[in-house]
């Protein structure tokens, strides 16, 4: 698909990962219109996902989700199948959010995901029963660099009075510099099946276009300069086989590094899109379950779930 060029590689596909599982029973589906507050572009569709059953007092936790494909495929659709187990297992509000795809290159992408962040902890609540005191964000590869760049994002930005209690990276992009002579599983990997090294760097090019943004910490959240104690505990899934582990491992020993609460489990053998391919790939179906407990465990410190 990257060896052609990107309106034939929207038209042979790339919306879906083969191999999904089945969806899981939510209550209900409550899709939304973000309007922006602080940067210029339409509004931002947003699907969120509402358990069954009732709320716990004060609301269900809420998390802000990212599709991968990128930051050139995907839409509501894509990780629908990961967004009900999310919902569903973890107990909690999944909003997941259509952010503007290449040819839009950044900050598109991060304005959006600000956008519905901003959305998520205040007026979201007129639509929907959550606890903006328990919110998460995550997203799975280029959604998961979103999400680690938003994580950054309102850590630096306190005026927001947004605060996450934990950060869900699903095999993500974390360093946009990296390369064979950087990285030992770019090299070790750069032929693997699901993303090889030369797709990875086709979406890239795509998403930055210009070099000089590779480096960027909205681009590379690696290279963030921040108060990295400040950060929200990190649940991190990587793939074994991946271009993109050794940057997810080295994001994590960062945050380690810091102070911060890091549950990490990389799968080994198995390639980078293994987490959407849950119905025929068993590490696909633990990894969601795995990760769907850990985002639980966070989001209800005292096991106190609703009903």
């Amino acid at each position: 698909m990257h060896l052609v060029p990107l309106s034939q590689a929207r038209s042979i596909g790339g919306k879906f990962v083969p191999g999904a599982g089945p969806e899981q029973p939510v209550g209900r589906t409550v899709e939304a219109s973000v309007p922006r507050t602080v940067s210029t572009g339409p509004p931002i569709p947003v699907r969120c996902l509402v358990p069954e059953g009732e709320p716990p007092e004060g609301g269900w936790p809420a998390l802000l989700y990212f599709h991968g494909g990128g930051w050139v495929f995907g839409d509501l659709d894509t990780e629908n199948v990961g967004a009900t187990h999310l919902c569903s297992r973890s107990a909690c509000v999944v909003a997941c959010v259509d952010y503007r795809l290449a040819l839009k290159t950044l900050p598109a992408a991060v304005d959006d995901a600000w956008e519905a962040s901003l959305w998520l902890s205040t007026e979201a609540q007129t639509l929907l029963p959550i606890n903006t005191t328990r919110l998460a964000v995550g997203g799975s590869s280029a959604g998961g660099n979103l999400a680690a760049v938003i994580a950054q994002r309102a850590s630096a930005t306190p005026s927001s009075n947004l605060v996450f209690q934990l950060q869900l990276l699903l095999v993500p992009v974390i360093d946009n510099t990296a390369s064979t002579a950087t990285s030992s599983t770019y090299a070790a990997n750069e032929h693997a099946p699901g993303l090889s090294v030369a797709k990875m760097l086709w979406y890239r090019d795509h998403y930055l276009p210009r070099v000089e943004d590779w480096a960027h910490p909205e681009a590379s959240p690696l290279l963030w300069e921040g108060d990295w104690a400040s950060l929200p505990p990190a649940v991190v899934v990587l793939a074994g086989v991946d271009p993109l582990r050794d940057e997810g491992e080295r994001f994590a020993s960062r945050l380690e590094g810091a102070g911060v609460r890091v549950e990490l489990r990389v799968f080994e053998g198995q390639p980078h899109p293994f987490i959407s391919m849950d119905g025929v790939l068993e590490d696909g179906r633990r990894g969601l379950i795995w990760a769907s407990d850990a985002v639980r465990d966070v989001l209800y410190p005292s096991g106190e779930e609703g009903e």
